[in-house]
């Protein structure tokens, strides 16, 4: 693949994260927002295609556009109010509450002890505004952080989010060429420098993270980069500070907990019982710190744990079958629990772990937001597969809804947008499982 037509790809993509800027805040912004992120991913696929199966120069230069425009694209969004998802008035409300010294699970944004922090924006944009907090504290500590230097600037917390995500790209060029690679990735062992410029561009171009982190601006930004410099670390074999760098994943979202349990299998003797406690143990010190009498701690988590539903595939036949919201989401708890049980048993290297379980998540969680998706947008860097990349660009379906939403007032799931965005999934992971595609072997497709 030549420079000239990766330089041409990326100006038309740049123009494409440009255009937000000239269209007024509407409903149809939402559409444009379909729009670009449609066809950017078209782009950007046609760009993994062919670092898939055409040669590919061994420059250094390219690997230095492609971080360039990866960095470009989301510094372009930042400054552009957020459009598919209004989570970041949120996180800017949590950071302004505890920049006055206030924790902010204590109280929701509606309740009248906060009238006197209460602006034209906020609590006004946020959605759930009844409801105290819900991030974790991590999350929590770079709000706060961002208030202290930005104020309830959006922009200015959006920027440190892309910095963090800008991280991950970084790590990302250190993981596909780590020397290590044949614990990391076993199809890749005598791979060679084309393979650092494809995971590279599998990631910091696409268009999920640049859209959800650099425009819409989501927490998940802060916890990716924790999750890939913990599988960097175990391809180390530094399996204190990789349980550490979980913990610290874990306390930027709950997510990552699943990996957990995989730490029992990474070494032997004392270590083994030991590992697993460090990411549970800064887990419980991180809510410690925020640990408050009247159960808000957790209130909203419950709630939403328990009782919120949206873009889920199996959750909705489940869901259909039981005729009970709460049954549903039991019973595709149970199933998520028991898959992350059949993970923890076979023998498999911790990547293939790890991206199993946030595979089994998207599959069985009761609320799939896009974003949700960005971190198996990293993890099929270094772990491909198909099926996963084609839901990556059909869950931009799923901002129908939010159209649909801007529109009426109504949020409510399409069975005909579940089955266009899921089915595709499904038939192509039921592919690559009966053609032996979906195994530890198949990693990363090697540039021929």
């Amino acid at each position: 693949m030549s420079l000239r037509r990766l330089l041409i790809i990326g100006v038309i993509t740049e123009m494409l994260y440009l255009s937000f800027y000239f269209v007024s805040e509407s409903p149809n912004e939402v559409l444009l927002f379909i729009g670009v992120n449609a066809v950017a991913f078209v782009l950007y696929a046609l760009l993994v295609y062919q670092l898939l199966k055409l040669d590919i120069p061994a420059s250094r230069n390219l690997i230095y556009w492609i971080v360039g425009f990866g960095i470009l694209f989301r510094l372009t969004l930042i400054f552009h109010p957020p459009v598919g998802s209004d989570d970041i008035y949120r996180y800017v409300w949590d950071g302004k509450v505890a920049a006055h010294g206030i924790n902010p699970f204590v109280y929701a944004p509606t309740d009248s002890s906060l009238n006197f922090l209460h602006t034209d924006v906020l609590p006004a944009k946020m959605n759930f505004p009844h409801m105290r907090a819900i991030y974790p504290p991590l999350g929590q500590v770079l709000f706060f952080i961002s208030n202290r230097l930005f104020g309830d600037s959006v922009s200015g917390l959006k920027l440190l989010l892309v910095l963090a995500d800008i991280l991950a790209i970084l790590l990302l060029v250190q993981l596909s060429r780590s020397n290590n690679a044949e614990t990391l990735r076993p199809a890749l062992r005598d791979s060679d420098f084309g393979v650092a410029e494809l995971s590279t561009l599998i990631y910091a171009w696409s268009p999920l993270p640049i859209m959800y982190f650099g425009l819409d601006g989501h927490v998940d930004a802060l916890g990716i980069p924790f999750l890939l410099l913990f599988l960097y670390l175990i391809a180390k074999n530094k399996h204190i500070a990789a349980a550490s760098s979980l913990g610290l994943s874990v306390l930027a979202k709950l997510y990552p907990l699943f990996v957990v349990p995989f730490l029992f299998s990474t070494t032997n003797g004392w270590k083994k019982l030991f590992l697993p406690v460090i990411p549970l143990t800064l887990l419980i010190i991180g809510y410690w710190f925020y640990w408050e009498p009247t159960g808000g701690l957790l209130e909203s988590f419950a709630v939403f744990s328990s009782t919120f539903e949206f873009n889920g595939s199996v959750f909705q036949i489940l869901y259909a079958i039981l005729q009970s919201n709460q049954k549903a989401h039991l019973a595709s708890t149970i199933l998520l629990v028991l898959f992350v049980g059949c993970i923890f048993i076979i023998k498999r290297p911790m990547l293939e772990k790890v991206f199993l379980a946030f595979l089994g998540f998207i599959v069985f969680a009761p609320v799939v937001q896009p974003w949700y998706l960005t971190w198996l947008a990293a993890l099929i860097s270094l772990r491909w597969s198909t099926a996963v990349f084609v839901l990556l660009g059909l869950s931009n379906l799923s901002n129908l809804i939010v159209y649909q939403y801007r529109m009426n007032g109504i949020w409510q799931d399409n069975s005909l947008v579940l089955l266009i965005e899921y089915l595709p999934f499904y038939c192509l992971l039921f592919w690559e499982i009966v053609r032996g595609k979906f195994s530890v072997s198949s990693t990363m497709p090697v540039p021929k």
